[in-house]
């Protein structure tokens, strides 16, 4: 008696756990189909897109056999679907399956601590004169325009330390390290230092809706599309430092300085 009263138990839990599955892959799925078909060609986009219509592919028969077996399970006295002894195994199977997607995130989101992009996106033009950056060189110069509509033209900060935030909404390590990055900024800010955030060309709508929820004050601009290649930026988030003269000090590094390195640029 006790082991039938288990099995019911275990079957309407069972039965909730896969409903809470349908209505979460039913909504995966219609946000994500749009972006799987999006234009765009560049390695990682196309990557992920992959990944992503793979993993829609996978939701599909998911929403199917586990719809089918929540009525199975939930609703036992309509009797349908009852006929279909293996509808529950079967079910099950696409249970798990859904249950080890958020590994995917974690592997290409947060797995090496930062996002690899696209190479032929992010790396200096392939022409006789450009060479790799170098510790000592003059930063490459550029010009964005922030979320307060102020453009910042970087060989105009020279007497400044300048910090450089590669990022993306869309890197999971990014959104970790962002903390950081406002930390500093608010310390630094009024004693001689700059800090720049440049988001990445790729996926920049939802960028200004992120940074006012969260209240990120530090100036970031979008990258026009040549920044991150003109500092060979092959992963994000990526952080440079800039001394007061204009020269690249550190970097490039997937983890944001600490503050003792700042303090120490701006007493030079």
């Amino acid at each position: 008696m006790k082991k039938t009263s288990a099995i019911k138990v275990l079957k309407i839990l069972l039965g909730i756990y896969q409903a809470i599955i349908v209505v979460l892959s039913i909504i995966y799925v219609v946000m994500t189909l749009p972006y799987v078909f999006e234009s765009g060609s560049d390695i990682f986009t196309s990557f992920t897109r992959v990944i992503a219509f793979l993993v829609v592919l996978i939701l599909g028969p998911t929403i199917v056999f586990c719809s089918f077996n929540v009525i199975k399970l939930l609703l036992p006295a309509h009797k349908i679907f009852s006929k279909w002894k293996s509808l529950t195994q079967i079910s099950i199977v696409f249970t798990v399956l859904w249950t080890l997607l958020p590994v995917y995130w974690l592997i290409l989101q947060t797995g090496s601590g930062h996002c690899q992009t696209s190479v032929a996106k992010t790396r200096p033009r392939a022409t006789p004169n450009v060479s790799p950056l170098q510790i000592g060189q003059i930063a490459p110069d550029f010009s964005v325009k922030d979320q307060f509509g102020k453009t910042i033209l970087l060989s105009e900060l020279r007497g400044k330390v300048v910090f450089l935030d590669f990022w993306g909404v869309w890197c999971g390590p990014c959104r970790k390290k962002l903390p950081h990055t406002q930390r500093i900024y608010d310390k630094f800010k009024d004693k001689g230092l700059v800090v720049i955030g440049i988001h990445s060309a790729f996926r920049n709508e939802k960028t200004a809706d992120f940074i006012a929820e969260h209240n990120y004050t530090f100036p970031t601009g979008i990258d026009p599309g040549h920044i991150a290649k003109d500092y060979a930026v092959t992963g994000w988030p990526t952080y440079y430092l800039i001394d007061k003269e204009g020269q690249l000090v550190w970097g490039p590094k997937h983890s944001p300085p600490s503050e003792k390195q700042v303090e120490s640029l701006l007493k030079d």
